[in-house]
């Protein structure tokens, strides 16, 4: 819960997010160190801060290609790119198996 108020806080001061919650400071401060779990309305209100913040377009289908490019390119990647090649090949051999309808390629 500390990482959520935290996040949820997104740069402002303990005081200014304590008010915006009506609650003290000195909560903000226990709920970020975890030696308070904060109650459901502010476990509440800092989801929904963290939701609209995290409102995104879609990304492009380059960029989803580049992201996953660059994961598979990382050293801990070698079983995807693995199970990648093998998804391809079983592709491939299939396309290979099946006949062309008339007027398509």
């Amino acid at each position: 819960m500390s990482e959520l108020v935290r996040t949820a806080r997104n740069g402002r001061s303990q005081e200014q997010f304590a008010k915006e919650l009506g609650v003290r400071q000195s909560s903000i401060s226990r709920y970020e160190s975890g030696s308070v779990n904060p109650p459901a309305r502010v476990i509440d209100h800092c989801m929904n801060l963290i939701n609209q913040s995290e409102i995104q377009t879609a990304p492009s289908a380059e960029e989803l290609a580049s992201k996953i490019l660059n994961h598979l390119l990382g050293i801990g990647a070698a079983d995807a790119r693995l199970v990648l090649d093998k998804v391809i090949d079983t592709l491939i051999a299939n396309q290979s198996n099946v006949k062309p309808t008339k007027g398509k390629r």
